[in-house]
This record gives C-alpha cells, structure tokens and sequence, in this order.
C-alpha cells in the first residue's frame, strides 16, 4: 500500500510542478502587462545640435533663449545657442580645450560655462565671444550663481577625490574646501541656502556657500539635484534612488528605493521639476521616468533613444527639452 502511495505522488507532482510553474507565468505576465500600461508615451523630435560630441548641460535664460555645452573631456569644449526655444541651434563653437560640464546666465546675454581643468568662461554677447579663465587643475563638475558676485562651484574626479569652493568676487578669488569625494551637483536653493552633492554625501551651506556642513545622509552617489524652494527639494541618485526633502534638508524621504537584485537597472543624471508636483528624471541609456504627485509614485517614460540623457530643462508640467551624449537632444510633449 505504501508503496503505491508512492508511485501515485511520484505521477501528481509533476503535474502539480507544471501547475504551479503556469500560475507564475500567469502572474508574470499580469505584472508585465499591469507595468506596462502605466508607462507614459511621450511625443518627441530630434534636434540637430550640429555636433556628435556629448552635451552635458542646458540653460534657458526665458521660453525663447538657451544654451547648451559639452564637449570631448580631454580636447574640446563646445557652446551652442538657441533663439527659438530649443527648435534649431547655432553651431556648436569651441570655446576651450577641455569639455565644457555646467553652464548658468544671469541674463540673455551674460554667463558662464565651466569645465573640466578647472576651465570656465564668461561671456556677454550671448555666447558669441568669450574671456577665458583658468585658475588651476580642479576639474569642474557644476557651479551655482546666486547674483554676479557670489558664486559657488563643485568637482572632482573619481570618487573619493573633490571639492566645493565659492567666490564673493566673481571669481577672482576662491575659498576652497577638500573632500574625500567627488562633487557632482550644487544649487542655490534661496539666497543665503546652498546644497551641494556628490559621492554618498549631501553637504548645506546657510551663508551663501561661504561654509558647508554635512547633512546626515548616505546610501547613493547624489549625482544631481533640485530646488523649488528653501525647503523643498530633490536628489537623485547615480543608483537609482531619488530623495526628497520638505523642510530644507533637516530631513530626507526616500520617494523611489535604489537598484536591487534581479530587477532592471537604472543610472539616473538629472533631475528638474516644473511645480511641487510635476517633475522629471533622466540618466543612462535613455531612461526617464516622470512623477505627478510629489515623487510619491514614478512612471517610466517610452524610451525614445538609447544614449544617455545628462541634462533636461521645463517649458511646462507636460513639455521639456533633454540632451546627452553624441549631441542627441530632443524636443518633447
């Protein structure tokens, strides 16, 4: 009898087997169907930038004037402009010889490009001339320009080798703090708050970049940043997290959890929102995702391109202009 216990199990578990092994391709296919149906199709148009080399950073001084730059690490610096809000693009001049990472206008006409090698530029005619500075080698990742006078800018290279310094003098003069990390991302978030993020670190000044402090914080490398206001800002990680705060960086709410084991991988660059609400992440191999609630939840965008995206600016909560490497930008809405 046991015996032919035995032999009737050793029949059923098969079948029980293949059973359990079609109820999970069921449910997989639900998750995958039920995933992709909050993705978000965005209507897109590719600009010719004129160039292949990557863009790192774009500004627009209002819905009509813009700037982008970029360039090869190593051999060239690139500048292009824009008058019709993002549609076409002068041609992308050389303006240093080291790629060109951040770039800020205080007006339509004058702004600054910095780079790397500690190369920057100021300019007063739009773009179409430069002057050029270059006080010495600390490569430049992003800077931050509360009026003409105060500025404040970050870098470093690798990952435990960096550094943030500030200016009250446009830049004749800089006050330097070494870091054990590399620097990335910096912001004014008001006129005395300053955030600056780099390689598992978030550091706050209260007087306008003069002093820095670190905020307690960890667990991604905080490659890009943005801030609404004093209080209301947000983070985002290399590895895929993304940080919010509401009360100016005293305290952090993780609003979309990191890479983990055996699910897709996402390595984020930029971040910008249009409103408390409304806001857009970029990074690696195209990705974008897109949040209508705060960063509560996250909705993965279509992919329109496979570069990365390094750079995003808003025209509204539903239109936006992204660039990245090989020159690629797009229009979007």
């Amino acid at each position: 009898m046991m015996k032919f216990t035995w032999l009737v199990a050793q029949f059923l578990n098969p079948l029980i087997d293949l059973k359990k092994y079609l109820l999970l391709l069921a449910m997989c296919v639900l998750l995958a169907s039920s995933c992709k149906k909050e993705q978000i199709e965005l209507l897109t148009h590719e600009i010719d930038t004129g160039t292949s080399l990557n863009l790192y950073d774009i500004f627009f001084a209002n819905d009509s004037i813009g700037y982008a730059c970029g360039g090869d690490r190593w051999t060239k610096g690139v500048f292009t402009r824009t008058f019709d809000g993002g549609k076409t693009w002068s041609k992308a001049d050389s303006i240093y010889n080291v790629a060109a990472y951040a770039i800020h206008f205080f007006s339509a006409g004058e702004g600054i490009v910095a780079g790397n090698a500690s190369d920057w530029a100021t300019t007063t005619d739009s773009g179409r001339s430069f002057i050029l500075t270059n006080s010495d080698y600390h490569p430049i990742n992003d800077i931050a320009l509360r009026d003409k006078n105060t500025w404040v800018r970050v870098g470093g290279e690798g990952f435990a080798d960096g550094f943030i310094s500030s200016s009250n003098n446009a830049g004749v003069s800089w006050k330097y703090t070494h870091l054990p990390n590399n620097m990335t991302a910096v912001q004014f978030a008001d006129s005395s708050t300053v955030f600056a993020s780099g390689y598992g670190v978030i550091y706050r000044s209260s007087d306008a970049g003069a002093n820095f402090n670190p905020l307690e914080i960890r667990g991604d490398f905080f490659i890009a940043m943005d801030f609404l206001s004093g209080q209301l800002g947000y983070f985002a990680g290399y590895e895929g997290s993304i940080l919010k705060t509401s009360d100016g960086g005293n305290s952090f709410q993780k609003v979309r959890g990191g890479n983990a084991p055996f699910s897709p991988r996402v390595h984020f660059q930029a971040i910008k929102f249009w409103n408390e609400n409304v806001g857009y992440v970029v990074g690696e191999n195209g990705v974008m995702f897109k949040t209508e609630n705060g960063g509560a939840d996250w909705k993965k965008i279509n992919s329109f391109t496979d570069v990365t995206l390094r750079a995003i600016h808003l025209f509204s909560a539903e239109s936006g202009t992204v660039c990245g490497d090989n020159g690629k930008m797009f229009l979007f809405k």
